[in-house]
């Protein structure tokens, strides 16, 4: 059978037809573009875990800090400084034209506790407090960060992680000013693992923010003579 341009024109546009409206619901997520860490780590006697999920409004800017996973004092320091992070808002399509709206954010923080070693510390442990919404993925798994045997002091690291909409790590981007903390904490967010947001129109790329904490190691204590 002959197919002549003129089909070949007419089935091009029927397949443009059929595939607009799917293109149409294409949604972007949030992402960074102004961040702040705080300028130092509370002396707890511990390390621990927080999970916050951030509403981004239209205008990129936090409405509401979630608390899904909570370690007094860290929760609300990391809750703070979060709260004035700036976001290029996601965006869906409306009447074929890209519109801004309401996204989700996962931030995810660890810090360790004050030791070189890994193991259990005293303080308090992470409590989960809430679930997350269908729109963000969500850590199976946090590795902790190991303290760089030639690093001094404590130090902050912030970390974008780029995944696709089925959990998967793609790429991993330092945000924060360089430190000698920097190769530690991707070795360490490179280890987690994610679960998919459930929800069903996920942007194809969303991206999660890691911070990690790293305490001054405390010099063990010297035996009695």
């Amino acid at each position: 059978m002959n197919v002549t341009p003129v089909c070949l024109t007419l089935a091009a546009a029927v397949l443009a037809l059929s595939v607009g409206p799917a293109a149409a619901q294409a949604r972007t997520a949030p992402h960074l573009i102004e961040d702040g860490l705080p300028a130092r780590i509370p002396q707890a006697l511990g390390g621990g875990e927080v999970l916050l999920e951030l509403t981004i409004d239209p205008n990129g800017v936090v409405q509401r800090v979630g608390r899904l996973r909570a370690t007094p004092p860290y929760t609300e320091l990391v809750a703070d400084a979060v709260a004035a992070w700036q976001f290029e808002p996601a965006t869906t399509m409306i009447d074929q034209r890209r519109t801004a709206t309401t996204g989700s954010v996962l931030v995810a923080a660890v810090v360790r506790p004050p030791s070189l070693y890994a193991g259990p510390a005293s303080g308090p442990s992470p409590r989960d407090v809430a679930g997350p919404s269908p729109y963000v993925p969500y850590p199976e798994a946090l590795a902790m960060p190991a303290y760089p045997p030639t690093a001094v002091g404590s130090g902050l690291v912030l970390v974008e992680i780029t995944m696709t909409a089925g959990g998967e790590p793609r790429d991993f981007r330092l945000v924060s000013p360089v430190s000698g903390f920097d190769v530690a904490a991707l070795d360490a967010v490179r280890k987690w693992r994610f679960r998919p947001a459930p929800a069903t129109d996920v942007p194809d790329r969303v991206f999660v923010y890691a911070v990690l904490g790293f305490r001054t190691p405390l010099a063990p204590p010297q035996p009695l003579r």
